[in-house]
């Protein structure tokens, strides 16, 4: 899916809840529908019996997007569909996405939908780290090679701390 998006006219993004941990089922049933849904995700460390592995998880935890023509598509039966608890409505009509978000993370997803907000990183542009231990600090990209490894300058108590990282636990800040 990576690319530039093209939607037609008609048609905009709406968010789906799904129920606890079921994204992917209800990504699975809608499309089974017929519907054009979107999931991004991440790479992510979690750590468990003290190893750390890598998963793939929902960028937006219990969310995912649906491409609907409100006008020509039967919308309401996404609320029975299995691992979906509802669309995100206003009123008796479901809430459109603002035009360009979701598209920006299409454009930003490889083919399956996994993020990658590494093409945007820069040295000396300002990053923020979305896994592992020091998940959510902000920091300064100090340096990186071709092999995705980096080194961070964060602020810890009040001091320069360089840190060695991978790529794919940055965006952009």
């Amino acid at each position: 899916m990576r690319g530039k998006y093209t939607g037609d006219n008609a048609s905009r993004w709406f968010a789906v809840r799904t129920l606890p941990n079921q994204e992917q089922r209800a990504q699975a049933q809608l499309q089974q529908q017929l519907f054009t849904t979107f999931l991004p995700v991440v790479e992510k460390s979690v750590r468990h019996a003290r190893k750390m592995r890598t998963v793939r998880a929902a960028l937006f935890p219990g969310y995912l997007f649906v491409e609907l023509d409100l006008s020509r598509d039967q919308w309401r039966c996404i609320n029975s569909t299995y691992g979906v608890s509802g669309l995100i409505m206003a009123g008796a009509q479901p809430m459109p996405v603002p035009t360009g978000v979701v598209e920006t993370f299409i454009n930003l997803s490889s083919q399956h939908g996994l993020i990658d907000f590494t093409a945007d990183l820069m040295i000396g542009s300002s990053v923020q780290v979305v896994s592992g231990p020091l998940s959510g600090m902000l920091g300064r990209l100090a340096s990186c090679d071709n092999k995705g490894r980096v080194e961070l300058l964060l602020d810890i108590m009040g001091q320069q701390v360089r840190v060695h990282s991978q790529a794919n636990a940055l965006m952009p800040a």
